[in-house]
């Protein structure tokens, strides 16, 4: 299976839809020279007014905070062992010269996306000001996340701070998740290879970092779901407290030889003795913020997304978007749509790959979506992969298929996101056999997880996915019980739609191939005339190169074989060349 053509059916389904760019395309480094690096590495004057309209000027706070963690995310001087530590191995990040232009990017696409973001956020609020956003720390910290790991994505080979970048700043998976959708919406210059590349960070942390062990998810969920509070606890799954920036800029002093003060900030602010006593008593400090998952901004007008104050609001403050919810409702419901969305992706490429699974997809799709609203728990430090090869061999039993577990793990793992510790390596927390002592932590095969937890939870939800035997009931029953269903009774949730973007191979002597193309690309286009394009690539000979700057070489190959008469000169052909193409390699 091709891995682009896997990503690119993700992005297509979660990804919001993005035409700025799109018919004049650049290479990262192109992008930052171009776009970055002309602007001004301090805030617009409109965003400035922004800052400023808040209740209480922020805006020394917003300039001294980048600068702090800025300098933790890229530090100055540090030897080998802390560049290490800090997922920083390149060798030509020891140049200080480097360091500081890098922080110099990434300050200056930070706030390029911050305004954009307070733009649209000040038309969903109608007028109202930006104080609740502009004086988040958990939100300012994750939109520097994102544009630190741009900029080093942008420069071939230093693309390593993801993830260690979310303990040097102190946050969380979940939290940055919250962002990286609306950052790619907001950044409508940002190249493909870059929108792939965080596309394939949030993916990363859906399938099982959101879920780990520490992560701010659990602290939301004790306040929006009470009833998994006391499993939580137990599990000590609670995220540590924030650190404050006073500790990090500490850190910073401390682990890199000194830091320059922030600019607006006196160095005598705060006493060293204060910053001393943070870093010891900050692992004793209550979670301040329980927030909720970014809204998932889809391609599609209706419904509107949600402002993105409701991702980092007050866990009981309602939802701007009405509805009579609160902020961390709506956000955790969104959050929990994304990984059903992924999960549905890959549902449906292991059925691809495994033809007796085909009949029970949306069976399976359904016992998903089920467990992760009501058994919630069995997620739980998890990865998402796990839950789904159950919910496969359950439906398998229950359909009475000839199937094997060793034979659905065995096309598992060849998906392009395999890992072997998904199958080997399922987390359990055993009770103690008296009652008395502490829980025992341990990892177990797929399985053995399967017959000792899976089965038990999840039995009764079988009742409530397996297709109703119509047939079987006389028609004036089935009528009946029809019209006594009750208004909240559960119901199979329906799969969501997929685009069918799996590359086809054109020559089986060839690694060329012909996909057909994304949605938005296709609305750029339809001024063309009424007809379907395909884009046509092959293997890029270099990372976050554009497939359109190989197409020379695709040519060569095409060229090269004598038999193949239809020479795939473009970037897109119509339905007919492709077909003329085809037709003619399968005659010879």
């Amino acid at each position: 299976m091709n891995i682009c053509g896997y990503k690119r059916k993700f992005e297509a389904i979660v990804s919001p839809a993005d035409t700025t760019s799109q018919l004049s395309p650049c290479t990262p480094a192109q992008w930052l020279q171009t776009v970055i690096c002309s602007l001004p590495a301090k805030p617009s004057a409109e965003l400035e007014r922004f800052m400023s309209s808040c209740d209480g000027n922020v805006t020394d706070k917003v300039i001294c905070r980048a600068s702090i963690i800025l300098a933790a995310i890229f530090p100055r001087g540090c030897n080998g062992n802390r560049c290490m530590s800090s997922g920083l191995h390149n060798s030509s990040l020891m140049n200080s010269g480097w360091i500081e232009q890098r922080q110099e990017e990434a300050l200056k696409l930070y706030y390029k996306v911050l305004e954009s973001i307070c733009e649209s956020e000040a038309q969903k609020l109608q007028g109202r000001n930006l104080t609740q956003l502009l004086t988040n720390e958990r939100f300012h910290r994750c939109m520097l996340a994102c544009s630190a790991e741009l900029v080093s994505a942008a420069h071939m080979g230093v693309r390593m701070l993801f993830p260690r970048v979310l303990e040097r700043i102190g946050i969380t998976a979940f939290d940055l998740s919250r962002v990286t959708e609306s950052f790619i919406k907001h950044e409508g210059s940002l190249p493909r290879e870059l929108k792939r590349y965080l596309n394939s960070m949030e993916e990363q942390m859906l399938e099982s970092m959101v879920w780990g062990k520490g992560s701010s998810l659990y602290n939301s969920l004790i306040v929006a779901r009470p009833s998994l509070a006391e499993e939580i606890r137990r599990l000590g799954l609670l995220a540590k407290p924030m650190p404050s920036l006073d500790a990090i800029a500490a850190d910073n002093l401390l682990s890199y030889g000194g830091l320059p003060h922030p600019p607006g900030q006196n160095g005598n602010a705060r006493s060293s003795e204060k910053v001393s006593s943070e870093l010891h008593n900050s692992s004793a400090l209550p979670m301040k913020e329980h927030s909720p998952a970014l809204n998932d901004q889809k391609p599609r007008k209706p419904p509107p997304s949600p402002p993105l104050l409701s991702a980092f609001a007050s866990p009981t403050q309602p939802n701007p978007g009405g509805r009579g919810s609160t902020c961390l409702d709506t956000g955790i419901k969104l959050l929990f749509e994304k990984v059903a969305k992924l999960a549905a992706v890959r549902i449906n490429h292991l059925t691809l790959r495994l033809k007796p699974l085909q009949p029970i997809r949306e069976i399976v799709y359904g016992l998903f979506h089920r467990i992760l609203n009501q058994k919630t728990a069995l997620c739980f430090n998890r990865h998402v992969d796990q839950i789904i090869l159950c919910c496969f061999y359950i439906i398998v039993k229950d359909s009475k298929l000839e199937l094997t577990f060793k034979e659905i793990k065995d096309s598992y793992v060849k998906q392009p996101q395999h890992g072997p510790q998904v199958v080997s390596h399922v987390f359990v927390n055993r009770s103690p056999a008296h009652g008395n002592g502490k829980n025992r932590e341990d990892h177990i095969d797929i399985v053995a997880f399967y017959n000792e937890i899976f089965l038990w939870a999840v039995k009764p939800l079988l009742v409530e996915v397996r297709p109703a035997k119509v047939s079987d009931q006389a028609p004036d029953e089935a009528a009946n019980n029809a019209d006594d269903e009750c208004p909240g009774s559960p119901r199979i949730s329906p799969f969501p739609s997929i685009p069918d973007l799996s590359p086809k191979k054109v020559s089986p002597s060839h690694n060329v191939y012909l996909s057909s193309l994304q949605p938005s690309k296709k609305e750029a286009l339809i001024s063309r005339g009424a007809k379907s394009y395909y884009a046509c690539f092959g293997e890029s000979t270099r990372a976050y190169q554009s497939p359109s700057k190989d197409l020379t070489t695709i040519n060569n190959c095409l060229r090269s074989r004598p038999k193949l008469r239809r020479r795939l000169d473009v970037e897109f052909v119509s339905h007919s060349e492709v077909a003329r193409a085809l037709f003619h390699h399968q005659s010879a």
